[in-house]
């Protein structure tokens, strides 16, 4: 198994903030911050149970949009906040599996990233990622959040990704 170089992955990525040796830098396309409900996960049953009914997770989101903070364009995070983020569109290669990991600067600062989403061979879409912000934070709208690296197969998948979230979109 090989890691691919930034620039090869950046071929399967609509956009990308920088090209490093082993990935690419990703900046969300929409950060939501996730409200607090019971989560459920029984079987077929996955969401949020709001008001006595199982919803799905999108119903506990609200948007962030950046603000202006002098002159700049930034994302304001409450302290113990929840957030998903949505990335750029994605492509895995079926030779490949790509996986995400946390910009060093955020875990420098004590942010802590879920190690959501194993992009699978075949996958194709805005991809997800969770984050807790231990304390209030602010962060530049155009600031890289996971740099995104691909992973040789050690042979290519019998069978491509078709799951639920094939071609996700924010919505």
């Amino acid at each position: 198994m090989a890691i691919w170089s930034g620039k090869e992955v950046s071929r399967f990525c609509e956009k990308v903030s920088k090209i490093n040796p082993c990935g690419v830098d990703l900046v969300p396309v929409a950060v939501f911050r996730i409200v607090a409900h019971p989560i459920v996960i029984v079987g077929d049953d996955r969401g949020m149970l709001i008001d006595g009914e199982i919803c799905p997770s999108a119903d506990s989101k609200e948007e962030i949009l950046p603000v202006d903070w002098y002159g700049k364009k930034v994302y304001i995070l409450e302290a113990e906040g929840i957030y998903e983020i949505r990335l750029p569109k994605v492509e895995i290669p079926k030779t490949a599996t790509g996986f995400c990991y946390p910009r060093s600067s955020f875990a420098r600062l004590g942010v802590i990233k879920s190690q959501t989403a194993v992009f699978d061979s075949g996958y194709k879409g805005e991809g997800s990622q969770t984050f807790h912000f231990p304390a209030k934070a602010i962060i530049g709208a155009d600031e890289a959040w996971v740099q995104l690296v691909f992973i040789d197969n050690k042979t290519e998948a019998e069978k491509l990704y078709d799951g639920k979230y094939q071609g996700e979109k924010v919505k």
